[in-house]
Formats: structure tokens, sequence, C-alpha cells
């Protein structure tokens, strides 16, 4: 009889870790429709909603650093990437009226999630969808380096695209998090 409910490729993951990932993911499609749907916002306020985009991205690190079951060495980059995403975080609460250093904190944030989530995939034989996950970092990647170094001359336009792949990337947190479920509940059965 199993001790985690959880077992084969999805054992990676700790009991809780699926409905940290479903919490993390709505809130990221939330943000990202708030970034997009609301044109005449200050800077500001942009700024904290950028700053609370990276904290989703923390939050996501921080499951797989603390909730995966995955070599020690690939904890701590999760948890070291973790960090660098909070950094960040904060200096978009206090990136002033930039909107090109807004870009480039959360360019530079997901590169570092992206980088990190295919290392993890690649590494973890026992990760569940590793292939899938790999292409979302290597994604992710490319839409870090797209925001970092794009020629944002408005908010309204760094919004909108920070929006849609905010969005993005919270609807492939549920996807993975109604797959472990749904793989966990294959196993119970």
């Amino acid at each position: 009889m199993p001790t985690n409910r959880i077992e084969g490729r999805t054992a990676v993951f700790a009991d809780w870790a699926w409905q940290a990932l479903l919490v993390t993911g709505v809130c990221s499609v939330g943000l990202g429709a708030v970034m997009m749907v609301w044109p005449d916002k200050s800077e500001t306020v942009a700024a904290t909603l950028s700053g609370l985009v990276l904290l989703a991205t923390v939050a996501v690190q921080l499951i797989v650093a603390f909730g995966a079951r995955i070599a020690t060495a690939l904890k701590v980059l999760e948890f070291l990437g973790g960090a660098v995403s909070g950094v960040l975080a904060a200096w978009c609460f206090h990136s002033g009226e930039w909107v090109v250093l807004l870009a480039l904190w959360v360019g530079m944030g997901w590169m570092v999630r992206g980088i990190l989530q295919a290392i993890v995939a690649a590494w973890s034989e026992r990760f569940a969808g590793s292939g899938r996950q790999e292409v979302v970092g290597l994604v992710t990647l490319v839409v870090g380096i797209i925001v970092a170094v794009g020629t944002f001359e408005t908010l309204t336009s760094l919004s909108i695209v920070v929006g849609l792949f905010t969005i993005a990337l919270g609807v492939s947190e549920i996807l993975v998090s109604t797959r472990l479920e749904r793989s966990a509940m294959e196993v119970v059965s």
C-alpha cells in the first residue's frame, strides 16, 4: 500500500502541491486579466501589478523547491530562482514611473523561471509531463527575453503583453495542477 496517494510519475509532488499550483494559476490568470483590461491605470498601479505577477512566479518556484521530490541541487536552484524573482518583484514595487524598468524586471523574472522549469523537467525523470514542462520552460524563457528587451514605449502596450503572457502561464499552471490531481484520483480508485 503506498504511503502517498500520488504514485508513478506524479509522485514528484507532495499531496498539497496540486492545490497550490491551482491557486497560483488562478491568481495569475486574474492578474493577467486585470493588467490587460485596465488601460488607464497609473504607472504606480502597473508597477504593483507587475510585482504581484512576479510574486506568483515566486510562489510556483517555492512550491517546486519545497513540495517536489527532486534532487537537492534542483531544490536549491528553484529556491534561488524564487529568491531572485522575489528581488525583481520588490524592484517592480519601487521602480517608479519607468515602463522600461518594469519590462526588464518582469522579463528577467520569467527568464529565470523558464530556465529553471526546463532544467527541473529535463533532470527529473519522475516529473509529470516532463517533455511538456521543458517546452513550457523554454517558451517562458523566450517570452521573458521578449518582454525584457522589447521596446515598450507605453504602459498600455507593456500591460497587454504582460497580461496575455501571465494568463498563458496561469493556464499552464492550472493544467499541471489538474493533471496532478487527475493522476492522483486514478491511483486512489
